[in-house]
């Protein structure tokens, strides 16, 4: 009788999803930073855009390394 493993779905992390989908939303936000008529306006949209696009790096770069390093783990 072989020895058989079972398979582990593939399917994509959850957390590349929500990467992914925060980095999105961060650049639109850093594209409406020229939509508002105020300097303030404009800063508080770019500091927006950036944060959110630094917590969808992170969490995007997180999950590609829990991919990889899960794919190692099954020998």
């Amino acid at each position: 009788m072989p020895d058989t493993k079972p398979s582990r779905e593939s399917g994509p992390n959850p957390l590349e999803v929500i990467g992914l989908f925060w980095i999105a939303l961060g650049g639109i936000m850093v594209v409406a930073v020229y939509a508002p008529p105020t300097m303030f306006g404009k800063l508080t949209n770019l500091a927006a855009g950036v944060i959110l696009l630094a917590i969808g790096l992170i969490a995007l770069l997180k999950g590609r390394g829990k991919r990889i390093s899960g794919e190692t783990e099954d020998e």
